[in-house]
């Protein structure tokens, strides 16, 4: 049981580290033009603005209702982390599975994690596994590091 809870806790701060926002520069000033996903990544990160979690997760809200992919795979990370809203795992699989069906790998990879872990959904292996499999077809470094090193993570 502490080796689950172990791999279990790996795998979901690599989920919430997974976000991709990192390839932003970090001296960015928010514009006019800018998107509300933009905005979002700015405040989340304090990139131009002050980092402030609540307005990112506004700005994220905002745009992954428009149908952004990447901006409902945000919104689901900072539910799933309760960061700028209360932490619900339930409303952060649904936004996963939006960002998912739109094939972000990224959010196929952590909506793989819920379907393992039973968060926010039924615990499902097999549609966990294909989600993953999604993920690392689509060449997500920590869906093939799992495949590859930790097989037995999802078929237990």
């Amino acid at each position: 049981m502490l080796l689950k809870n172990i791999i279990f806790f790996i795998l979901l701060t690599s989920m919430l580290v997974s976000c991709a926002t990192t390839h932003y520069p970090t001296d960015m000033k928010v514009k006019p033009t800018d998107s509300n996903t933009d905005i979002g990544v700015r405040y989340l990160l304090g990139r131009g603005v002050a980092q402030n979690n609540n307005q990112a997760f506004y700005y994220f809200l905002k745009a992954a209702n428009e149908g952004d992919p990447f901006a409902q795979n945000e919104v689901a990370y900072l539910y799933a982390a309760g960061k700028g809203t209360s932490q619900n795992f339930n409303k952060a699989f649904v936004y996963y599975q939006k960002a998912a069906n739109q094939h972000l790998a990224s959010a196929q990879f952590n909506l793989g994690l819920f379907y393992l872990h039973g968060l926010g959904t039924t615990e499902n292996k097999t549609l966990s596994m294909e989600w993953i499999k999604k993920s690392a077809a689509h060449g997500f470094g920590p869906a093939k590091e799992m495949l590859r090193n930790a097989p037995n993570t999802i078929d237990n």
